[in-house]
């Protein structure tokens, strides 16, 4: 393995007979947190060339139910998979489609909304789907993953994997809050603190993705386990609402707030349509009288 930030690639084969494929290399690249990273696809896995704008050649592996794709990852690294659905004939609109990730007896699925892409196609001309993503975040050592289709219009799904972390968020301030820093372990970050039942206003731009990390926070008197609501709305539209448990976290404190204990973090996550919003939070549901929260806004990306 080379040192950390490199690509490591592997030449792979295409089946020429059923796919007339030609032979493809595929770069896998470590960012950000990963620190050592190498994925090995099972032997009788062959990629397929999808062409993207300015028509660069990107190997895909052509996924079923019936053929899942198995690989080993070395970590600890981030693997970012990228998803194209093989677009049915005369289909038109957006098409869903679910995969399940499989390390040993763990079953992680996933599902995606997409359109037809109008700059990129597979084998023959073949039409795909824009392409949709998740982030898997691999422990150190080696893992086994199997990733299948488990449903959808069409019977493949091509499959892109490459080592990429997460792109870090802004964080955007609540005007008139209180900032609360949070210390876990050797991080550090800055939350805003939110009253129950108090809505806070923000003010963020779109395109975006949203995603809103919440902590509870526990005084001392404060039963075990606690649920509580966290509602987005757009003046009189509710964007999302998310219903959460949490307890006591068992590392983090409030270093400028000795009296509470912040509680073990759950996520919202929804994204925002072009244009200027005005937008308030609400904490409810729970007999905590206050938690805490850091928005992070995440940059669109662009769906080929």
């Amino acid at each position: 393995m080379r040192g950390r930030g490199e690509v490591r690639s592997q030449k792979l084969e295409a089946r020429s007979q059923k796919w007339g494929f030609r032979t493809a290399v595929v770069g896998l690249l470590a960012l950000g947190l990963a620190l050592a990273g190498e994925v090995k696809v099972a032997a009788g896995a062959r990629p397929v060339d999808v062409s993207i704008i300015r028509r660069v050649d990107v190997a895909y592996y052509p996924v079923t139910k019936q053929g899942p794709l198995e690989f080993d990852v070395e970590g600890p690294c981030w693997l970012r998979v990228y998803t194209r659905l093989w677009w049915p004939a005369g289909a038109d609109g957006l098409l869903k489609y679910g995969l399940s990730l499989w390390q040993d007896d763990v079953e992680r699925p996933v599902s995606f909304e997409t359109g037809l892409s109008t700059s990129s196609f597979g084998p023959g001309d073949r039409k795909v789907g824009e392409w949709r993503s998740f982030y898997v975040q691999v422990p150190e050592g080696k893992s086994h993953y199997r990733l299948a289709v488990t449903s959808g219009p069409a019977e493949t799904v091509g499959v892109r994997l490459a080592l990429q972390s997460p792109r870090p968020g802004r964080q955007a301030a609540i005007a008139g809050a209180r900032e609360l820093v949070l210390a876990d372990g050797r991080d550090t970050s800055r939350l805003w603190e939110l009253a129950t039942g108090q809505a806070a206003t923000l003010e963020l731009v779109g395109p975006c993705r949203v995603r809103v990390r919440t902590r509870l926070s526990f005084d001392p008197g404060l039963p075990g386990v606690q649920n509580f609501v966290l509602a987005a709305r757009e003046g009189k539209s509710l964007l999302v609402r998310g219903n959460m448990k949490a307890a006591r976290s068992p590392s983090a404190t409030y270093v400028n707030e000795p009296g509470l204990i912040p509680s073990t973090e759950r996520v919202l996550k929804f994204s925002l349509p072009s244009g200027r919003h005005e937008l308030t939070l609400m904490l409810s549901g729970t007999l905590a009288k206050s938690g805490a929260v850091a928005v992070e806004v995440i940059a669109a990306e662009k769906y080929e």
